[in-house]
This record gives structure tokens, sequence and C-alpha cells, in this order.
């Protein structure tokens, strides 16, 4: 009588090499990365934590740095001597411009056109306000002028007439004037050229239209236009 074989004759001989392999669970291969780079981690994580706070106290710093100029600022504003020293000590920040400015105009109204010239070339250097740095370079430029040195006035103002990055008026303004010292010159080709210039820049506006009676001011055999005029801190 025949028998039957075992249920499984390879279970003693079968190769190891072939059995399926478990694959680790997520939590153990969490535990492997973080036992083999936890440094690197830790160490990312701190330097994150550094950058932030590095950020956040200059921020806190530059502020109070900003807010203690201001204050020192309001509390020269009033004293010239003060202002200057204010000025000269934070070179480069806008309300040294302004104080700039400010000592300048107050040169400017007692003739002094030297120190002003000096006084609006500062504040030039300092002021990004459109406004305000047009009406520094001008000053600048009319300080020349007052001063007899014709020919670097009048650069001054036609660079200042063809600096589109200006305000109109303010450029129109210095072809104004570049219009007034060719009427004072007796100059009609070049004055009517030059009111053609400022209406192109403003047409319209108050220094076109005060360039307009540049024209009507100088008639053949006549004698020239008045000068120039400028006014610190007006139009």
């Amino acid at each position: 009588m025949s028998q039957l074989p075992p249920a499984d004759q390879t279970s003693h001989t079968a190769n190891p090499a072939a059995a399926p392999i478990a694959e680790p669970g997520f939590e153990v291969r969490l535990h492997t990365f973080w036992t083999e780079n936890r440094n690197l981690v830790l160490g990312a994580c701190a330097a994150a934590l550094l950058a932030i706070a590095g950020r956040e106290g200059w921020q806190y710093f530059s502020a109070m740095r900003e807010k203690g100029i201001q204050e020192d600022y309001a509390a020269v504003a009033d004293s010239p001597d003060k202002l200057a020293a204010f000025a000269d000590g934070h070179s480069g920040h806008a309300l040294a411009g302004v104080a700039y400015l400010r000592l300048a105009d107050q040169k400017f109204a007692v003739a002094d056109y030297k120190q002003a010239a000096g006084f609006y070339t500062k504040a030039a250097g300092s002021l990004k306000n459109e406004v305000l740095l047009g009406r520094a370079r001008l000053g600048a430029a009319m300080c020349q002028l007052s001063n007899g040195d014709q020919a670097a006035g009048e650069s001054a103002l036609k660079a200042i007439g063809a600096d589109q990055a200006l305000l109109k008026t303010v450029r129109a303004e210095a072809t104004y004037h570049l219009a007034s010292l060719a009427a004072d010159a007796g100059k009609s080709d070049e004055l009517k050229k030059l009111v053609d210039e400022v209406s192109k820049i403003d047409l319209g506006g108050v220094w076109s239209q005060r360039a307009m009676v540049l024209l009507t001011r100088l008639p053949a055999g006549d004698s020239p236009a008045p000068g120039i005029s400028f006014k610190p801190g007006g139009n």
C-alpha cells in the first residue's frame, strides 16, 4: 500500500535568502533618521532661530535709532548752530538733508551765497524726496549764478532741466531761469528756444506762463527782460 508523501518535503532544505524581508515601519525609519541626523537637524533649527532673532533684533534697533534721530532733530530744529552739528553728525540721513536745506535757505536769505551753496550741495547728497532734492539742486545752481559763476550756474540749470527723474515743475523752473538769462543778454533766438522748452516740460504750468511773459518783454530795440529771481522754499 502506497503512502502519501509528507505535506512539506522542502521545509528543512529551503534557501533562507529566498525568504521575504519585512520592511521596517515608519516609526522605525523615523527613529533611524533622527539617530543618524539629529545633530544636523538641531543645528539647522538653531541657525533658523538665530536668523529670525537677528532680523527682529535689527529691526527693533533700527526703529529705536530712527526714533532717536527724529527726537534729536526736533530738539535742535530752531537752533541754527545746533542744526548744523546735527546735520554733520547724521550725514547721509534724510533729516540731515532737511537740516542742510534749512541752513542753506537761511544763508541764501541773507545773501551769503557761498555758504548757502555748500549747504544746498550737502542737502542734495542726503535727500531722496524728489521735491526737496529738486529744491536743493536749484538752490545750489542759483547760488553759483549769484556768486558770479555764470558758466557753472548755467551748466547746473541745464542738467536739472534735462533730468527726467526730477519733477516737471523743478525742470521747468530751471529752464525758465536759463530763458531769463538769455533775455537779460538780449539773445532772442535762444530765449525763444528756451521758452519753447519750458512749455514742452510743463505746458500750462506757472513757469511756462512766466516764460511766455519774457517774450512779451523783449521787443526789438527795447531793454532786456528783468533778471532771474529765486526764493528758497517756493516757486
